[in-house]
């Protein structure tokens, strides 16, 4: 079987580590290719690119790239899944999905490859905070005032976990990696492996891998509001809810919170495991032989 694949943010890694084994070719000609997989298909090119392939009946699947994945599908937005099939990460996004009138027999779960990727957590001297700042078109003032409050704190280590597109100049000790990189989540796990917390604006795929690791998270909420795709009606439970697996607080309540979580790493243990069952489909035994099996399986509707 010929097959073409768009990744990002390597959740297509695995998969296209195991086309030699399954014996399917990658091609990148639509046209030449029995089945695509994207990593997304609410962009306007790939939009574009599954209705050219569905007119000469190649079957596409849609595999969710990050968290926040699936905001898309909901209001204002309220785009309609196009794919196939769209592959989701654990049950949440299925049922907010099919609770706002998505057809439920066109989306799978199917868990994640990404936390394979991990590595344990090292034992290190020392209290080390990672800040994830939020990926946004430009840089956000947001970032720079949670940067220059975590810089008040004495005798712990602050490390930036850095994309494309931040400013190196804001951060203390920025760690940068890219999405469209193959080295984008060891870049990731040599982060968090020695994090004894991770401190975000935005609860995303880097805070649900450490929430995977035990790691404590705390979000800073302060957020002021903004146009997301040109649309500034965009509805902040979709794109920017906070989990029960993170401590939520306000700028003024960081580095108390920051404190109380370092003195107390086991307060919401329970719940970080309960949000990456969730989010994460870790119950998921296999996750790219589901996916393989919902590959070899879809055909174009």
């Amino acid at each position: 079987m010929k097959i073409c694949i768009q990744d990002w943010n390597q959740v297509l890694a695995d998969l296209i580590k195991e086309l030699p084994k399954l014996k399917w070719e990658r091609t990148d000609d639509i046209l030449e290719a029995d089945k695509i997989v994207l990593w997304n298909e609410v962009v306007p090119e790939f939009i574009d690119l599954i209705e050219y392939a569905h007119k000469y009946g190649v079957p596409v699947i849609a595999v969710q790239h990050g968290r926040r994945g699936s905001s898309r599908y909901f209001p204002p937005f309220s785009q309609q899944i196009v794919a196939d099939k769209l592959c989701v990460w654990g049950t949440k996004d299925k049922k907010k999905l099919v609770d706002a009138g998505h057809p439920e027999d066109k989306i799978e779960i199917v868990g994640t490859t990404i936390f394979s990727h991990l590595k344990p957590r090292e034992k290190h001297k020392g209290t080390n905070i990672v800040f994830c700042p939020e990926h946004w078109d430009v840089e956000v003032n947001e970032n720079k005032r949670v940067a220059e409050e975590l810089r008040k704190l004495k005798g712990i280590k602050i490390t930036t976990k850095a994309i494309e597109g931040h400013n190196a100049s804001i951060y203390d000790n920025p760690v940068f990696s890219s999405r469209n990189s193959d080295k984008h989540l060891e870049i990731c796990s040599n982060v968090l492996s020695t994090a004894d917390l991770v401190v975000g604006i935005y609860e995303g795929t880097f805070e649900l891998m450490a929430q995977y690791l035990d790691i404590p998270v705390v979000i800073v909420k302060d957020w002021d509001p903004k146009s997301f795709g040109g649309d500034d009606r965009y509805e902040q439970k979709y794109y920017r809810p906070i989990s029960w697996g993170a401590k939520k607080v306000t700028l003024s309540d960081l580095r108390g919170a920051i404190k109380h979580q370092l003195a107390n790493p086991g307060e919401l243990k329970h719940e970080r495991l309960k949000i990456v069952r969730e989010e994460g489909g870790i119950d998921v035994r296999d996750p790219l032989k589901k996916l393989v099996s919902i590959i070899k399986k879809t055909k174009r509707r």
